[in-house]
């Protein structure tokens, strides 16, 4: 018999984190499970090695921090900070040991008569934008190529890039490229960066 503890489901860990990141209304400005996962795959991939420890505030207050969060009790605060630890660890060995398989979560809107099933990603993409702004991140000094796949995050993760994004008016399959090509985005960048 081993002592060696067992690996959680990374399923699992994200369909329980997401749960409780929703119904968890005592922590005003938490990030929901889809800006988390951006936000982690942009520091995880961009320049710097950030800290989890020094991300949390960011994870747990919109505003990095300002508001103290406040759980419903010791037990829950434990397992959701054990959650978001879990998502990390499990983000940080996909992008290192198998990046292409790196999925980012994003939420679906159902299918309607007009249209199929739609990705949406504005929440993922706000939080790999938020990522990639607590780096310092000078995107001009970046390459075009990287630069150019960047640009969709910025419009589906900003407030201007959705000023800009209401007037482009996309249809539902320019739409669905983008959402498929994030995982992409996020391997280039983390190649440009760690190599």
């Amino acid at each position: 018999m081993s002592d060696a503890k067992t690996q959680a489901d990374p399923d699992s860990v994200v369909d329980r984190l997401a749960e409780m990141l929703l119904d968890n209304a005592s922590l005003d400005g938490v990030m929901d499970v889809s800006t988390l996962d951006g936000f982690m795959a942009a520091a995880l991939a961009g320049p710097g090695a950030p800290n989890l420890g020094d991300l949390m505030p960011w994870i747990l207050d919109a505003d990095g921090g300002a508001t103290e969060p406040e759980f419903g009790s010791e037990t829950e605060a434990e397992e959701l900070i054990a959650l978001i630890i879990q998502h990390w660890n499990d983000v940080a060995t996909t992008l290192a040991d198998a990046p292409e398989d790196y999925e980012p979560i994003v939420y679906l809107q159902p299918a309607t008569e007009d249209q199929g099933e739609l990705s949406v990603i504005d929440d993922w993409c706000y939080g790999f934008a938020l990522g990639l702004q607590l780096q310092d991140l000078d995107v001009e000094q970046l390459p075009n190529a990287i630069k150019d796949m960047l640009g969709p995050i910025f419009l589906y993760g900003t407030e201007d890039g959705r000023a800009q994004l209401e007037q482009l008016d996309l249809s539902a399959e320019q739409h669905e490229s983008i959402a498929e090509a994030l995982p992409g985005i996020v391997v280039a960048l983390r190649e440009h960066f760690q190599g």
